[in-house]
């Protein structure tokens, strides 16, 4: 097999278990991105330990399974590969299936759990206000700034920085602003808008409740 596709099955392997890992830990938590290297490291280190401990326990099954490839047989190397192609094959979607599950387990069992805890920054409380809670939509948030303008939107994202003054929040549409010197709100067609929190005065969050039928 050639090394690309090696390369490629390798990435895939771990990429996919991680991203799910990301995914359903985020959605229980307000997506505050503590900077990408980090993001992308996490993912892999998740990826990486899901894939290999998925590939051990498979290991292990094949011993009592027929049909899954053996660690005997996997060591042989490309010999074992044209002889048993399949037992490879099912050996690695069974691998990858069950670490795309633990991963997105884990994920949902931490976003669950420990949700909050990354929003422990001294000086604010901005983080775990603005994340929303299990059963609601993302918050109604109405800051007002420094000159008087006010701004409206639901809560989508806070960067996570220690000092507020540069702790800046990002609402999602609907977004409506109203200028200091205007009589009537302005409705935006923007998508989102980011509040340098350094211009921020007073920051008013109504949860949503979400209604499920």
């Amino acid at each position: 097999m050639p090394s690309g596709l090696l390369g490629l099955l390798a990435l895939l392997f771990v990429a996919v278990p991680g991203h799910l890992y990301l995914v359903r830990y985020e959605r229980h938590s307000l997506r505050e991105r503590p900077g990408a290297a980090r993001e992308i490291t996490e993912l892999f280190a998740v990826g990486t330990f899901g894939t290999l401990a998925a590939m051990a326990g498979v290991l292990v099954l094949a011993e009592a399974v027929p049909g899954l490839a053996t660690l005997e047989g996997a060591a042989s190397g490309a010999a074992y590969l044209r002889a048993h192609p399949w037992h490879l094959a099912r050996s690695g979607i069974l691998a990858l299936t069950v670490s795309t599950l633990a991963c997105a387990a884990l994920g949902e069992l931490r976003g669950r759990r420990n949700g909050g805890t990354w929003s422990n920054a001294p000086g604010t409380v901005w983080s775990e206000l603005l994340k929303p809670s299990r059963g609601e939509a993302d918050p109604e948030v109405h800051i007002l700034m420094d000159d008087g303008t006010r701004v409206h939107g639901s809560g989508h994202m806070v960067s996570d920085e220690r000092d507020p003054y540069f702790r800046d929040v990002a609402l999602h549409h609907p977004i409506v602003i109203h200028p200091a010197d205007a009589e009537q709100p302005q409705p935006s067609d923007a998508d989102y808008v980011i509040i340098p929190g350094g211009h921020i005065r007073l920051i008013q969050i109504t949860a949503v409740r979400t209604h499920r039928h």
